[in-house]
């Protein structure tokens, strides 16, 4: 884990195997034995495939700016907001959950309707790629700020809401997977080996 964390997303040694970015976002060291495991022996696991078909490659480097400008915007690594975004649309704006979620970052309306006014100080039309990612990414700073930087919690808050939250070891496999999942990909979006 450490070769790997060492130069995954600019982190720094914090406390511990605990890494902060430039932005303070802390990226524990304590996923499930078999991931770390893996990870320590170079991590050869292929990445996460995306819970919708991935955007046509035509459009995705248009996504991939905007993702990356709402990162800045809300002082959220870039990589993170590329990394949540692929895992819940593969980047498709015409994504929609079997739950409701909407669009690239996969925001439920009712979340956006009462959230936005709130983080962006205006309504959003989640239908609209450039609203979604602002929405979606305001969502993660919110919750960064929320979790102290948190990673894990700051992922599981807003897969599975903030009741959600809880130590390592009592998350639910889904909400480890999610996290660990998101993580994965985010290193590699820094890193340049992205799937996208």
């Amino acid at each position: 884990m450490v070769a790997c964390a060492g130069a995954c997303l600019a982190l720094s040694t914090a406390i511990g195997c605990t890494y902060r970015d430039a932005g303070g976002t802390q990226f524990p060291d304590y996923p499930p034995p078999p991931l770390d495991q893996a990870v320590a022996a170079g991590d050869t696991l292929p990445l996460p495939s995306p819970s919708a078909s991935p955007a046509p490659i035509a459009d995705r480097q248009a996504i991939k700016a905007m993702l990356y400008k709402a990162g800045v915007k809300h002082g959220v690594n870039p990589a993170l907001v590329m990394g949540l975004a692929w895992w819940e649309s593969g980047w498709n704006e015409s994504a929609i959950s079997s739950a409701g979620a909407v669009g690239i970052m996969q925001v439920m309306p009712a979340t956006a309707a009462a959230d936005g006014p709130a983080l962006l100080h205006r309504s959003v039309n989640l239908h609209d790629a450039a609203d979604n990612i602002d929405m979606g990414t305001a969502i993660i700073r919110n919750n960064l700020d929320r979790y102290r930087g948190d990673l894990v919690s700051t992922l599981v808050a807003y897969y599975a809401g903030g009741a959600a939250v809880r130590p390592w070891r009592y998350l639910t496999p889904d909400e480890q997977r999610y996290a660990w999942g998101i993580y994965r990909l985010a290193v590699a979006f820094q890193n340049g080996t992205g799937p996208a």
